[in-house]
């Protein structure tokens, strides 16, 4: 019997395509996807991600679940390491209690679950009310220094006049700024080169100066994702889904269940950010991210 990386192989040989063609659409390293083929488990970030990456794999090219999924168990049941003698076995992980009922529609029917949604809810409130207002002098800032600056430049305009240069000197006109780099749609086909040239820069910037994010729910657990002041991403993640965000050049996830999820920023996993339960804010730029604090704007002063 073929193995799944065997499988997989095969298909992307068959429809003649290159891993880095599939490890782009997958946004994952060509590293992860020969580990794929070659059924190296072990230097993959672990089996959990394995299925998942496999599954993906596999949809793109079209192979079916059922002819891997056994594969898959014997391999992800062979990765596992083994039991300690004499060490007790953890107890399983009690499902979340449901939010709504379904019989009565009554809301938050356990107290506990209900206190901590509302203690989560007023958290992010807090926080986005003290994001607007830490921006707000910026912006006006910004919107100022705008019009002043076409001013001088105007005034610029109407100084400078052109300078006649006597007939016996040889005058070097200025190098000129270069011009912005606009991206249009046109209905014409540009020319071969500057296919590669465009396919290369983007290639360089989403591979350095962009985030990507790979999410993997352990638990169910609820997100919100925003960038440069945008909401990408707001809502729960079941256990086993997963979720992939691409071309962000700064990431804020809110998390509030810590230790149901696991990321990977740019291909590399990033560990656990915490634990069950608890609520996280964390800060993702291309080269590096932080778990920042719980913030809570101060009560304003009392007006004598």
């Amino acid at each position: 019997m073929n193995s799944v990386g065997r499988i997989l192989r095969s298909a992307r040989e068959r429809q003649g395509r290159a891993v880095a063609e599939i490890a782009d659409e997958l946004c994952l390293t060509q590293q992860y996807l020969r580990a794929i083929e070659e059924d190296d488990v072990k230097n993959l970030p672990g089996t959990f991600f394995y299925k998942n990456f496999v599954k993906q794999y596999a949809a793109i090219l079209g192979v079916k679940d059922a002819e891997i999924r056994a594969g898959i168990e014997a391999l992800t049941a062979a990765a596992e390491e083994p039991a300690i003698p004499g060490a007790p076995a953890q107890p399983p992980m009690r499902p979340l209690d449901p939010i709504v009922a379904d019989s009565n529609r009554h809301y938050f029917a356990n107290a506990r679950l209900g206190l901590s949604v509302a203690g989560l809810v007023a958290v992010l409130m807090a926080c986005s009310g003290f994001y607007a207002w830490w921006i707000r002098p910026k912006e006006v800032a910004a919107a100022k220094t705008l019009p002043q600056a076409a001013v001088v430049q105007q005034g610029v305009q109407q100084v400078v006049q052109p300078v006649v240069p006597p007939a016996s000197q040889t005058v070097v006109p200025p190098a000129s700024e270069p011009a912005p780099v606009t991206m249009a749609v046109s209905s014409q086909n540009p020319t071969p080169t500057v296919q590669v040239t465009a396919a290369q820069t983007q290639t360089t910037i989403d591979g350095i100066n962009h985030v990507v994010l790979n999410l993997a729910a352990t638990e169910k657990t609820w997100l919100s994702i925003t960038s440069e002041g945008k909401r990408i991403f707001s809502g729960f993640l079941e256990p086993s889904q997963t979720k992939i965000l691409t071309g962000l050049d700064a990431a804020r996830m809110t998390v509030g269940n810590a230790g149901g999820i696991n990321v990977l920023l740019n291909g590399k996993p990033i560990g656990p950010i915490g634990k069950s339960g608890q609520v996280r804010v964390v800060l993702f730029t291309p080269d590096n991210f932080e778990v920042l604090p719980l913030e809570t704007p101060s009560a304003p002063a009392e007006t004598l």
